[in-house]
């Protein structure tokens, strides 16, 4: 999870976004989304984001360029306004089940899609729910969950799945984007999920 400002530059991100990003977190406040981003798709990248400041929101497959690791496609899911000029993006890199379809729209170069995180109609997470979620977006895959909590990973899948139904979501990302915004899962910017018992 990261926090940008209306120039894509990133204000803070939580351990899984360093890790994911290869940088230390001191780092973030001098980088930007089209840093990790390839030269040919920064056009692109600027106008989908141009759209999703207009709509308030948006998920999908983004291609992130990680030095030292190339291309890594991750499910992608905004919030733009969460506070002032400071958007949510939630990147998730796909698990087992996910990664067929990340390869498939990453190759068709799929736009984000708009989408709608605040509104009535969201049923509330269980705690199990909100204690899965709050591990996904730590950074966590569905086998890593289950072997902290004592679960099956099939257990696992099928709780991440009740929740995106309960939240009207499409992808995990979107899921932890609604989560956070609705208050069911909280923002973790300091210490590193290993750390959690």
């Amino acid at each position: 999870m990261l926090i940008a400002d209306d120039q894509r530059r990133w204000v803070t991100g939580n351990t899984a976004a360093c890790d994911l990003l290869g940088i230390p977190r001191e780092e973030i406040p001098w980088r930007t989304m089209d840093d990790f981003t390839a030269p040919s798709e920064r056009k692109r990248l600027e106008e989908q984001w141009g759209a999703f400041l207009a709509s308030g929101g948006a998920e999908g497959w983004y291609q992130l360029y990680v030095p030292d690791r190339g291309s890594v496609a991750v499910e992608f899911s905004a919030t733009a306004n969460v506070l002032p000029a400071r958007h949510l993006s939630v990147f998730i890199p796909p698990d087992e089940t996910t990664a067929a379809e990340s390869k498939s729209a990453v190759a068709r170069e799929t736009p984000w899609a708009p989408v709608l995180v605040e509104g009535s109609g969201r049923l509330q997470l269980s705690e199990r729910e909100r204690e899965i979620m709050t591990l996904v977006a730590s950074g966590l895959q569905s086998g890593d969950i289950a072997e902290r909590l004592f679960l099956s990973p099939e257990t696992v899948k099928s709780h991440v799945h009740n929740a995106l139904g309960k939240l009207g979501a499409h992808t995990r990302a979107h899921a932890v984007a609604i989560a956070l915004v609705t208050g069911q899962i909280t923002w973790e910017v300091s210490g590193d999920h290993s750390d959690n018992p």
